[in-house]
């Protein structure tokens, strides 16, 4: 009998030792998770530098040539003689790795094409400025930059697109009308 009382309460403090020991740890239910939200930063790039105070708007509307490539304004400034700059401000959303990928392009149409330097351009009647996507921060925003040279400084209109080796993103073109380019 002494065996099997002994065996009852060796038994008894086992039962009650897991008991406790299942009190004390909680359950996997009732372990409360921390959520983790990954931080959202912009992608920092070169600052912008040698650029007015005040830009020379061509366009301040917005345009979307994709869901997820949004324009704020064109800006066009004069570096001096026939070089220029278009600064493409970009709207917050734009998925500025697809732009890096991407080339833009401008293409201006002269009111006079005679002015062109080559003959193939007062042919056309238009010039063709493309350029690799260049990002750099403005003001708190990114913005894409295109240098070139133009000879006329007063055109019909001028074209904006982004575009890859597949073609024009979205067969989207911006439009805008009677530009002059700053001297």
């Amino acid at each position: 009998m002494k065996k099997v009382f002994v065996l009852v309460l060796g038994l008894f403090l086992i039962a009650c030792g897991s008991d406790e020991k299942k009190k004390t740890e909680p359950a996997q239910d009732d372990k409360k998770t921390d959520v983790v939200t990954p931080e959202v930063t912009t992608p920092t790039y070169p600052k912008l530098t040698d650029v007015p105070q005040q830009l020379n708007y061509i366009f301040d509307s917005g345009y979307e040539f994709a869901e997820d490539l949004k324009l704020d304004f064109i800006a066009l400034e004069s570096k001096g003689g026939d070089k220029y700059q278009l600064i493409y401000g970009l709207e917050e959303g734009t998925d500025f790795a697809k732009v890096q990928d991407l080339k833009v392009s401008a293409v201006f149409y002269a009111e006079d094409p005679s002015k062109f330097k080559d003959a193939i351009y007062r042919k056309r009647k238009s010039k063709q400025v493309p350029s690799v996507c260049k990002l750099f921060s403005l003001d708190d925003g990114v913005v894409v930059v295109q240098d070139f040279e133009m000879i006329p400084k007063e055109f019909l209109q001028a074209k904006f697109y982004f575009y890859n080796d597949q073609g024009v993103i979205n067969k989207k073109m911006l439009t805008v009308r009677k530009i002059t380019l700053p001297k």
